[in-house]
């Protein structure tokens, strides 16, 4: 007598970021790779090395950019009253 067969199942796993090397983020930060390199070696960008290599997650330098932006934002409304005064 055969055995009912279960359905197979899968476990969902979450998606996986691809990762970008050291030229591909420095492109897309606008910036030359060796200072892209110098700030990761001393911790100012968010970056980890696998084996010897720099990698870096798109949505940490995006987050890294958005909280920097949000940090060296010129306040419009003193621009603009300095900008009345004669």
């Amino acid at each position: 007598m055969l055995s009912a067969a279960k359905p197979h199942s899968r476990t969902l796993t979450p998606a996986f970021e691809p990762l970008l090397d050291l030229h591909e983020a420095a492109t897309v930060l606008g910036m030359h790779w060796k200072t892209l390199e110098g700030k990761a070696r001393q911790h100012e960008v968010p970056a980890f090395k696998v084996g010897k290599r720099w990698r870096f997650r798109l949505s940490s330098l995006n987050n890294w950019l958005e909280a920097g932006l949000k940090l060296n934002t010129t306040d419009r409304a003193d621009v603009t009253r300095q900008e009345q005064h004669p």
